[in-house]
């Protein structure tokens, strides 16, 4: 791809709250990106462990990256949104503080985009990693739209931190994120996006996700599950999106389910098993979902 200004190409967004733990392996991920013409705007959301240390560290030996840091803490959506307002590049990929991009992410995303002028937003396949950074298993999306679209009121079909954006394809003022939706802002992102072009996967895992009973979705999962819903139902009424009958079906059955759960039932059987922003199973191969349940306590302890 021929540069013609200074602007880097890719802008890559990184909320970063408490993550000390595990945020040396993503930023190195990053920074070790074959695809290299980008800035790395990061947005510290007032974390109290190491985390800002650390990110003062990366920022004095890569000039890539820019620092930024709220004086409160604001949640993801909200972080991420400020982080989007500083991007200048024509590609805008995701990142999250304790995930693991493959080296050559950045560089198959952006063909992708390229070659596929009709597509607005592209994820992948997905590794599942625990907290010690072990492979668990895979998470499978469907690559064509046509799936991504019609999975959505079953399953979320694309995992956030994967996803990167050919922003230019987008309206100038497109709202990404709903703040109040947080932490599962990433159903009614997808529903936004298909309003104006195609959302896919490429079919190759560029991305390790990690499960380690932190995740923000995992933390008041009843409430979560809820967020998801109202997700859909905007969606739907605000949106467009026209569901399958099975959708429909799936989706009120899940919500009923969980939510007349006991909080200590459904909260041992997501962690054992997925994240509440995939609030579906058929994303996990049979092998995947057996090595989760046997290591169950190795995941969240």
């Amino acid at each position: 791809m021929k540069k013609l200004t200074n602007i880097p190409i890719l802008s890559v967004v990184m909320p970063v709250y408490n993550a000390a733990s595990y945020l040396e392996e993503a930023i190195d991920s990053i920074l070790a990106q074959t695809f290299s013409d980008f800035e790395f705007i990061i947005v510290d959301d007032a974390s109290t462990d190491k985390s800002y240390e650390i990110l003062k560290n990366y920022q004095k030996k890569d000039k890539r990256i820019r620092l930024l840091r709220n004086d409160k803490n604001l949640k993801q959506g909200a972080t991420v949104t400020r982080a989007l307002d500083e991007a200048k590049g024509s590609f805008i990929a995701r990142m999250d503080a304790d995930d693991i991009s493959d080296k050559y992410r950045f560089e198959k995303q952006i063909d992708y985009l390229t070659t596929h002028k009709k597509v607005v937003a592209v994820g992948s396949q997905c590794l599942l990693i625990n907290k010690k950074g072990k492979v668990m298993g895979e998470k499978t999306f469907p690559t064509e739209f046509e799936q991504v679209y019609k999975y959505i009121f079953e399953f979320c079909p694309v995992q956030q931190p994967a996803m990167m954006f050919a922003i230019k394809r987008l309206p100038k003022d497109f709202a990404f994120y709903d703040h109040g939706m947080s932490p599962v802002e990433d159903v009614e992102l997808l529903l936004k996006l298909f309003k104006y072009g195609r959302v896919e996967n490429i079919n190759e895992y560029l991305l390790k996700y990690r499960i380690h009973g932190e995740n923000s979705s995992l933390k008041h999962l009843k409430h979560s599950f809820f967020l998801t819903f109202i997700s859909r139902m905007r969606g739907v009424f605000l949106h467009g999106y026209r569901p399958t009958v099975k959708g429909v079906a799936v989706t009120f059955a899940q919500f009923a389910v969980v939510m007349l759960l006991p909080q200590g039932t459904s909260m041992a059987l997501y962690k054992a098993v997925k994240d509440v922003t995939l609030p579906s199973l058929f994303s996990f191969s049979p092998t995947t979902l057996f090595n989760l349940l046997l290591s169950k306590y190795e995941i969240i302890r």
